[in-house]
């Protein structure tokens, strides 16, 4: 009879442990929000199985404690500050701990979203040898004119993949070659210097043909 007992005990404890949840714990998370490696971005939310968790600060970064099971996968997603676009797909992020130098203070999750920029900064620069005080034309229009060493620098932003034309104008002074010279560019996905290095030489101007002394014949 006691035997009989301490069985039904027996299976109704371990019944009763199968039953309990396991216990949530609290896992530190760093989320850092950049244009490009290293760009940190500001005023950008973050949001966890569609719940907020907070804004990014000034040095891109959202610090905050998620309470859940070891192993547990959670959605990660986020917005982006005007001018950017974040990725049409969400994050995945599973619960993991990770120890520190010291055992009490472990090292929180660092997770990096990005947000793309929508523009890109085309930063060029001409320096044209022997082209002093020449126009420079960025698809067609104007937009500088070299100094007397040469030299001209401009900007501009675009799409990534835009193409930009540049030409050296030579129309005010035509005996420089070669005529005109164009330069054919294609903006990456990030921001581009473009240096333009173009040697100009001098046509030589045609020999006039001496001219003939008249020889006087004396008759007699």
């Amino acid at each position: 009879m006691k035997s009989w007992v301490i069985v039904v005990l027996s299976s109704a404890a371990l019944a009763s442990c199968e039953t309990l949840p396991v216990a949530e714990r609290p896992f530190a998370v760093a989320f850092v929000v950049e244009s490009d490696p290293g760009v940190r971005l500001p005023r950008s939310h973050v949001f966890v199985d569609g719940e907020p968790v907070g804004e990014s600060n000034s040095d891109g970064r959202v610090e905050t404690e998620i309470h859940g099971q070891p192993g547990q996968q959670l959605r990660i997603s986020h917005d982006c500050p005007d001018g950017h676009e974040a990725p049409s797909e969400s994050k995945a992020l599973r619960l993991r701990k990770f120890a520190g130098v010291v055992r009490s203070q472990p090292h929180a999750m660092e997770i990096t979203l990005r947000c793309r920029p929508l523009t890109r900064l085309a930063a060029f620069v001409v320096r044209a040898s022997n082209g002093p005080h020449l126009p420079v034309l960025l698809d067609g229009e104007r937009v500088t004119r070299t100094n007397r060493s040469g030299v001209a620098h401009f900007s501009i932003r675009g799409v990534p993949g835009t193409e930009y034309t540049v030409e050296i104008g030579t129309g005010e002074r035509p005996r420089l070659l070669p005529r005109s010279p164009t330069h054919l560019f294609i903006l990456p996905d990030a921001d581009e210097i473009f240096v333009i290095n173009q040697v100009f030489d001098a046509e030589k101007e045609p020999r006039r043909p001496a001219r003939r002394r008249t020889r006087i014949t004396k008759i007699e």
